[in-house]
């Protein structure tokens, strides 16, 4: 049976604790999706790092620009776009751990539903993480495992910008 993770809250380190988990299943060998949610996949060291094995795939749903209510339009084709991707290979590929990263935002401005984020469950044999600062409530009650990260103090809030290699 298929258990669900869900990371969120407004600290740092969600996507860092489900690319955590992901670097431990690599070792056994396991078939593993990550689909980032409002990301492009560029600078990012995770996807630089895990392009080389070969039992990782990678899809990126965003583009450079940041969301905001003006552009919903094309963040919603994106990852539309990029859903129906991710879609196809769960479906017929064997998938033994999911990583939605983000999906809480993209869910909570309503670029996609939960209700097709759901359907791929089925398509997985062990594992679904999903992150993001805002998680749906049907999501948290679905959940086996739920880890919330709490802000306490960012470097952001005393003027640091994010840094390569420790934000991204």
């Amino acid at each position: 049976m298929t258990s669900l993770t869900v990371i969120y809250g407004d600290g740092r380190g969600k996507t860092s604790s489900a690319i955590g988990y992901l670097y431990r299943k690599i070792t056994e060998e396991k078939n593993i999706i990550v689909a980032q949610f409002l990301k492009t996949g560029k600078n990012c060291g995770e996807c630089n790092f895990f392009e080389s094995f070969p039992n990782v795939m990678w899809f990126c749903f965003g583009k450079k620009e940041f969301y905001h209510e003006k552009n919903k339009k094309e963040f919603q084709e994106i990852i539309e776009v990029g859903f129906q991707q991710l879609k196809e290979t769960v479906n017929h590929g064997k998938v033994d751990i999911l990583i939605l990263d983000e999906v809480g935002i993209a869910l909570f401005f309503d670029l996609i539903d939960w209700r097709e984020i759901e359907c791929l469950f089925q398509f997985v044999k062990e594992e679904v993480i999903i992150t993001g600062r805002k998680i749906p409530d049907i999501a948290l009650r679905d959940a086996s495992t739920s880890i919330y990260i709490k802000e306490i103090k960012h470097p952001y809030k005393a003027g640091i910008q994010a840094r390569k290699g420790i934000d991204y």
